[in-house]
């Protein structure tokens, strides 16, 4: 989306570490990981005037949600995947003629929350350097986080020790120094999280202590001796032994002994993911019992390699022939009008009329046999059905021998007839 002439804008950058001992490496240094979390940033003028913008005056409000950067791997500040962020400048052109910018931090490192402490902070017209490869380098009015940033005004933190007691009493803790109670007792006192410092509340000294000037909290000197330390294992370093009170050193060679494993069971009922079919073949007594559960027959049943030919009865001896060519008319047909020859005893169950097109009124057809009518056989077919399949089942089946001819017969035709007429029987030997 296009910007807002004649607008000016500027540009922050910053990057956010943690200090920590020095890790597992070459040195002995504290290092200097990053920060991860957002950064955002609020304007404080809620809504901006530009009387001058093009087209034409406007009016935009600021909305924070949309200025939530993130820090990267480095812990640099980055929108969109590159690093500093462009905000709108103040200028001769908005109305207010300035403003500051206050950011916050939502940070941690490892997980564990970060308090940062909130600031405002001016923005002016960002002019990059000469170098379009790096812009910032002699650039104008970059702000860096780092250099804007309030530095506590503290010069030392005072520390209070007094003769060793049973124990310290603190009234809370909160998490920043902005958070402490607004109205509390007088002598109050509340820890700060944010920077481990002891602030008290004293009402003729202004309220609290100012912000990074608390007290340092530390407790009497530790012993050092062994005898001296509570909550001790009985012995250290420990035993080494094969007793249920004694450890096992690291070279003891039971724990690589390559020894087979102890023979152990677990019955079929353990088995949770088992099915109850999983768990009756796992038991059965034997092969018999195991093909009762599955349903199965042996190796050696007859059935399977029972070389009998097939019987005659009941096989599929399904007929599809055409009839009638042409304009439909009445009687055998012409394109067997001798018939169709049956070569063994069947039995029909099923027979379905199907013309080419449709022709108008009834078309009644039948079968006949040896050039007689088979009983049940004729049927009527309305208009609307003539070039669909036309089933019959009522009244079979229909026994056929072995010789007999077999026609199909148009008895009355529809008029203006349509084309063609075919028949498709479903039987079986008999």
């Amino acid at each position: 989306m296009a910007d807002l002439p004649p607008l000016k804008y500027g540009k922050v950058v910053g990057r956010l570490l943690a200090n920590i001992a020095d890790g597992p490496d070459i040195g002995d240094l504290p290092e200097f990981p990053p920060l991860a979390g957002t950064i955002t940033f609020t304007a404080d003028a809620p809504k901006i005037l530009v009387a001058g913008a093009q087209p034409a005056p406007a009016t935009y409000v600021q909305l924070p949600n949309h200025y939530v950067c993130e820090l990267d791997e480095f812990g640099y500040l980055t929108w969109r995947g590159q690093r500093g962020i462009r905000l709108v400048a103040p200028s001769g052109d908005t109305n207010p003629r300035d403003w500051t910018w206050r950011v916050s931090f939502d940070v941690n490192y490892d997980g564990e929350p970060i308090a940062l402490e909130p600031f405002n902070f001016t923005v002016s017209e960002y002019i990059p350097g000469p170098d379009p490869a790096n812009p910032d380098t002699g650039s104008q009015g970059l702000v860096d986080l780092t250099l804007v940033s309030p530095v506590p005004a503290s010069p030392g933190n005072a520390v209070v020790r007094g003769e060793r007691g049973t124990g310290i009493h603190i009234d809370g803790s909160v998490a920043t120094y902005a958070q402490l109670p607004a109205a509390p007792q007088e002598g109050a006192q509340y820890v700060v999280k944010a920077d481990g410092l002891l602030y008290v509340y004293h009402a003729a000294a202004s309220g609290w202590m100012p912000n990074g000037q608390g007290v340092v909290i530390r407790g009497p000197a530790g012993t050092t001796d062994w005898a001296g330390i509570t909550g001790k294992p009985s012995t250290f370093p420990p035993t080494i032994g094969a007793t249920a009170n004694t450890a096992v050193a690291g070279d003891d060679p039971r724990l690589t002994n390559a020894r087979t494993p102890t023979a152990h069971t677990h019955p079929a009922a353990q088995l949770s993911d088992a099915t109850a079919v999983g768990r009756s073949v796992l038991t059965a007594a034997d092969a018999a019992a195991a093909r009762t559960a599955l349903g199965a027959v042996a190796t050696t049943d007859a059935r399977l390699s029972d070389p009998r030919p097939p019987t005659s009865a009941g096989q599929v001896y399904d007929i599809a022939f055409k009839s009638h060519t042409g304009t439909r008319a009445a009687g055998a047909g012409t394109v067997m009008p001798e018939g169709v020859r049956i070569e063994r005893n069947i039995s029909i169950s099923s027979i379905t009329f199907r013309g080419e097109t449709a022709g108008t009124g009834n078309l009644v057809v039948e079968l006949r046999k040896n050039g007689t009518a088979i009983a049940g056989t004729s049927t009527t077919i309305a208009a609307a059905n003539h070039a669909v399949d036309t089933t019959v089942t009522t009244g079979g089946p229909w026994a056929l021998t072995t010789g007999d001819r077999l026609t199909v017969n148009i008895t009355t035709a529809d008029s203006p007839a349509g084309k063609g007429l075919q028949v498709s029987l479903k039987g079986v030997t008999a």
